[in-house]
C-alpha cells in the first residue's frame, strides 16, 4: 500500500494538534479560571459562575487560576484550604502580582473551604474570602 504525500501531512497535522492539546492540559493553561473582585469579596468564573469548583473525582490534577480584579494595592497571602479532602489542594507557583493558582489533585471525594487571604500593602489590611472546591 502506497501512502500518499497529502495522506502523510493530513496524519503529521493530526499528529501536532494531538500533541499541541496533551501540552496545553499539562502546560500552565488553567483547567477553571476564577476572577475575585475586591468589592465585596464577588467571585465570578469556575464552574457555577460564583467561584466555586465542582468537578468528577479521580477525573485527574486540575488547575484553578484565581485572578484579582481591581486589587492593585493588595497582595496575596498563603492561601487557607480546610474540609474533608483538602490534604488533595495546594497553592502553586506560576501566578504573578494579581493571579494565584491552585492545584487539585483530585485522588478522592473533596469537599473543601478555600479561602484566599488578601493584605493591602499600604494599610496592612487583610481580606479574607472563600469559594468551595467539590470532588463528587
Amino acid at each position: 500500500m502506497r501512502i500518499s504525500q497529502t495522506q502523510i501531512l493530513v496524519l503529521a497535522l493530526a499528529m501536532a494538534a494531538v500533541s499541541s492539546s496533551t501540552s496545553a492540559q499539562n502546560g500552565n493553561a488553567p483547567d477553571f479560571k476564577v476572577e475575585l473582585n475586591i468589592n465585596g469579596c464577588q467571585f465570578s468564573g469556575g464552574t457555577d459562575g460564583y467561584g466555586n469548583v465542582e468537578v468528577m473525582q479521580k477525573t485527574g490534577g486540575k488547575k484553578i487560576q484565581i485572578e484579582l480584579l481591581y486589587g492593585d494595592d493588595m497582595v496575596f497571602e498563603p492561601t487557607t484550604f480546610t474540609g474533608p479532602g483538602s490534604d488533595q489542594i495546594r497553592e502553586t507557583a506560576g501566578g504573578n502580582g494579581n493571579v494565584l493558582n491552585i492545584f487539585n489533585a483530585n485522588t478522592g471525594p473533596a469537599d473543601v473551604y478555600y479561602q484566599i487571604n488578601l493584605r493591602n500593602k499600604q494599610t496592612g489590611e487583610t481580606l479574607k474570602c472563600d469559594p468551595r472546591i467539590v470532588n463528587q
